[in-house]
């Protein structure tokens, strides 16, 4: 989540608003009688802000103190020092200053921002907030004093601050549309969990960033990721575009850029981008090893490969990228060549429970259930809490008929972790393989991977047919429908299909359905082996 850039907003603001508070200082000091030692003070800083304006800073500070020499109490000598101070760092006299200008005039909003504002750079936000609040009693319509105070709340981060900081936020911006306060709310609807403010807030943002001059490039890709990680991938690709474009060769942005891409499904962007970082001479490990994920995605297996020895080569050390090549050798055939660099892998991370966990998964491929077992129960050992090695040492059990085991098994998976959908599939598909299953018990878990992965097509092409055999017509067509919709290819799902479609009396979609089915039927094969890629895939995603 950004925050680095939360800050500037204020910083930004501040100045802006302590130098309109001093342009004023004059024209609001009270009516002096002439020669008084109040008229001869502002004489000497109205000489003091032309000596700041032309530069000369050591004379306006010459000048100021001479005000406060005839007049201790005067506020605008202590602010123009005050100002002075805080640009030279001196954050301590600074604060000084501004803490006397309130004391000479506690009624002014100005005087207690920017105090609020020096005690913020000094770390005591709990004394600036409380000047802010005082700023904003004084005065609501005050854009520094609700920025400042919002950035505090901001940063506390609990509901409540986070909604009384967009509150600020929104005021604030209503009063001065600036491209940073848009910024800020955006990154408040994003803390908050507000997905569909975010994306208005963004349009804000981006709308006026434009005419708003360059940006960070570092605060625009933070931004980015924050809005990637809450689901908004369109409004991900737009900000983290703008950021390479500032900083072409910042790898984190261009990875972060093509994952968004990778969640708009759109794989030709997403290669281009990590393709053109390599041909710029970026060429590291995090770019070879997602740009071997793209190619696999899109079916360019011959260049997954080689992409991820690549990522390997120049990081060898990392048990993530050996995992990744072991998984990747398996899902294209390949699981004897998977054994041995995994055989290998383990040589370095003996005590790795993903390592042991690909180990067994490839002992799997090649039907070596022993070895798989074996593997898969030393990754429980090390891992008790990876649900993954759970669910495939499951899968071995059914390989060989010990289904109660598989079911124990699969049922230990969901008990380490209960949002995994795929094991509720693979606990139906056991069930559903005894001579009498318990169909309400199938029924309850094949719902249970449909709500938990609504993506999974397998899970509701079973859920559909379980329909079906029960005669329950109108949520089988729900099912089988959707199904068609999460994958045109499923050629089973038509043959199903055909055979619901006759008995509701619609024998034109019926054939249609059959001739789909007869068209894809020779994919068969394939679409096994799909299956079983998209369960390994599911649970190889797991985190440990």
């Amino acid at each position: 989540m950004p925050g680095k850039g939360n800050t500037s907003v204020a910083a930004i603001v501040l100045f802006m608003m302590v130098a309109v508070w001093v342009g004023r200082c004059a024209a609001q000091a009270p009516v002096a009688k002439a020669g008084s030692s109040v008229e001869r003070a502002a004489a000497l800083v109205a000489e003091g802000a032309s000596a700041l304006a032309r530069n000369d800073v050591t004379q306006a500070q010459v000048l100021f103190a001479r005000a406060l020499e005839i007049d201790p109490g005067d506020a605008a000598a202590h602010t123009y020092l005050g100002i002075i101070a805080d640009r030279a760092g001196d954050l301590r006299e600074a604060e000084q200053h501004f803490n006397a200008a309130i004391l000479a005039d506690p009624r002014s909003p100005s005087a207690h921002n920017n105090h609020g504002a020096v005690l913020l750079k000094l770390g005591r936000t709990i004394e600036a907030a409380a000047e802010f609040v005082a700023s904003l009693k004084l005065d609501r319509n005050q854009t520094s004093a609700s920025v400042n105070l919002a950035q505090i709340r901001l940063a506390s981060g609990t509901p409540a601050d986070l909604r009384e900081a967009r509150e600020l936020f929104q005021q604030a911006y209503e009063r001065a549309p600036d491209t940073q306060i848009a910024r800020a709310l955006v990154v408040v609807a994003l803390r908050l969990g507000d997905q569909q403010a975010a994306a208005n807030y963004y349009r804000q943002y981006s709308a006026g960033i434009d005419k708003a001059g360059p940006q960070s490039a570092s605060e625009r890709s933070e931004l980015g990721a924050a809005l990637l990680e809450a689901g908004l991938a369109s409004e991900a690709a737009a900000e983290l575009n703008a950021a390479l474009n500032e900083e072409p060769s910042q790898t984190e942005t261009i990875l972060r850029l093509a994952r968004a891409y990778l969640a708009l499904k759109n794989l030709p962007a997403a290669g281009r981008t990590l393709e053109g970082a390599v041909a710029r001479g970026l060429d590291t490990a995090p770019i070879y090893a997602l740009l071997a994920s793209v190619y696999e995605q899109s079916g360019h297996i011959e260049n997954a490969i080689p992409a991820m020895r690549l990522a390997i080569q120049r990081d060898p050390k990392s048990e993530v990228y050996r995992f990744t090549y072991g998984m990747l050798l398996t899902s294209v055939l390949a699981p004897e060549a998977a054994v041995i660099r995994l055989k290998e892998a383990l040589e370095l991370f003996p005590e790795s429970a993903r390592l042991w966990f690909a180990l067994g998964i490839a002992h799997f491929k090649v039907g070596r259930n022993d070895e798989a077992a074996t593997c898969l129960k030393r990754s429980i050992q090390l891992d008790p809490k990876y649900a993954p090695a759970f669910a495939y040492l499951g899968m071995t059990y059914v390989e060989i008929g010990q289904y109660e085991e598989a079911v124990k098994s699969y049922e230990q998976a969901r008990a380490v972790n209960e949002k995994l959908g795929v094991v509720d599939f693979l606990i139906a598909d056991v069930l559903l393989k005894q001579q009498s299953p318990d169909v309400a018990r199938v029924e309850t878990h094949l719902r249970r991977a449909v709500k938990l992965e609504p993506e999974f097509a397998r899970a509701k092409l079973e859920l559909g047919k379980l329909f079906l055999r029960a005669n329950r017509l109108p949520e089988a067509t729900t099912e089988l429908e959707q199904v068609i919709k999460l994958d045109p290819n499923l050629a089973e799902c038509y043959y199903q299909l055909g055979l619901l479609y006759r008995r509701l009396k619609r024998p034109t979609d019926a054939q249609a359905a059959v001739e789909k089915f007869k068209q894809l039927s020779e994919t068969q094969k394939e679409q096994a082996l799909k299956d079983r890629k998209e369960i390994v895939s599911r649970l190889a995603k797991v985190l440990f």
